[in-house]
């Protein structure tokens, strides 16, 4: 059964071959603005995408693709765009051992995981978040993953508070993802291409999107830095890149 937020037209993009391609927009922030809708985008990887799919993907004029996949995953196949518009910002070189995963029963174990990824990846996460504060003044964004989940999760969620969208908002946007990921799973188990990951092996609850893992990685970033927009500047941005991206992405 789809989650029932996986009915919701307005903020899903049908891009053939991806099943997480969404706008990030069209959510309020605490001072009485709204996130731009068809500006802001995220998504799973264009692995299995169609002609189709890149055509979709062409008519929204992205102005730069963020991939923030490992290495392996980044050669498997051409990216949504040109390299000219194609920024690698790999954020781990591997998410989950497949030989040997870590506990990922709770919800708190995948908030763990979280903070893990956070921490070996600071200096990308600072940087990624400078790359979309300098291109989304030019055109739509899109950051992606391979789930389009996890580390664009991330991602999405520093960008939503570094510009004002309340933490219920936020836990709202990641766990759209529960639909998409549980069905992109099951393709790859029922057909798997030659280099697909072992996704068999691993287990099922790392495929979910809970609202408390988010719930659990926006309080203890709130408990360390004070608020959801200190936790933003504790990576190394750029001293503009808030402004920037409130400028950029909220329309009063």
């Amino acid at each position: 059964m789809d989650h029932p937020s996986d009915r919701r037209p307005e903020w899903h993009v049908d891009v053939d071959g991806c099943v997480n391609f969404r706008d990030a927009g069209g959510w309020p922030t605490v001072d009485g603005g709204v996130v731009r809708s068809a500006r802001l985008y995220r998504s799973d990887d264009p692995i299995r995408i169609t002609p189709a799919g890149r055509a979709a993907v062409e008519r929204l004029g992205l102005a730069m693709v963020i991939d923030l996949r490992q290495q392996t995953q980044f050669s498997r196949t051409p990216g949504f765009v040109e390299p000219a518009r194609t920024t690698h910002v790999p954020l781990v070189d591997q998410v989950v051992d497949h030989t040997d995963p870590p506990p990922l029963d709770t919800p708190t174990d995948m908030a763990d995981l979280y903070a893990g990824m956070l921490e070996e990846s600071h200096q990308q996460v600072g940087r990624v978040l400078d790359t979309v504060a300098d291109q989304v003044a030019a055109g739509p964004v899109l950051v992606h993953c391979a789930f389009g989940k996890d580390r664009a999760g991330l991602m999405t969620a520093l960008i939503h508070a570094a510009i004002g969208v309340s933490a219920h908002d936020i836990v709202a946007d990641y766990t759209r993802s529960e639909g998409p990921a549980h069905r992109r799973r099951t393709a790859l188990i029922a057909s798997p291409l030659d280099d697909d990951p072992p996704v068999a092996r691993l287990p099922e609850t790392l495929f979910r999107a809970p609202a408390e893992t988010m719930e659990l990685v926006l309080d203890r970033a709130v408990a360390e830095h004070g608020s959801l927009v200190g936790w933003v500047a504790s990576f190394p941005v750029a001293a503009t890149t808030i402004d920037r991206l409130r400028a950029s992405l909220v329309e009063r």
